[in-house]
């Protein structure tokens, strides 16, 4: 049996009150965590499927659209070794998916490395 809760506070019995919106608003919409190749998900939530676009760039495609493009993706990739240092950057945005994409300070190129990403934002 299916229900709902309809509920503006969630209340604990010695720390106070907390408005509901502030967890709907503050909670991630999207995760993913991917193998280095980008072909294999190892965790994800509003993730649909990922895409190995080329060389340190993988496509997320999400679930359930976002309302709009203006969200927010935090990114991060594989350990630094030897000094190479990784820059991630996320492209290609609109409300169904996003391009997240290492770029390495060593070989001054996109690479494969293990990535993640969270999405904070409203979704449709």
């Amino acid at each position: 049996m299916a229900g709902k809760i309809i509920a503006d506070q969630i209340e604990h019995s010695t720390a106070g009150s907390l408005d509901t919106s502030y967890v709907v608003n503050g909670s991630a919409k999207v995760y993913h965590s991917a193998s280095s190749e980008g072909t294999v998900l190892n965790g994800s939530l509003n993730v649909s499927s990922l895409t190995d676009t080329s060389a340190g760039k993988q496509t997320v495609n999400l679930s359930t659209s976002t309302a709009d493009t203006n969200y927010s993706v935090i990114a991060g990739s594989g350990n630094k070794v030897n000094g190479n240092a990784r820059l991630m950057l996320i492209e290609n945005v609109t409300t169904s998916s996003y391009l997240s994409a290492s770029y390495s300070t060593f070989t001054s190129g996109f690479s494969d490395t293990p990535q993640c990403s969270i999405l904070h934002g409203d979704l449709a």
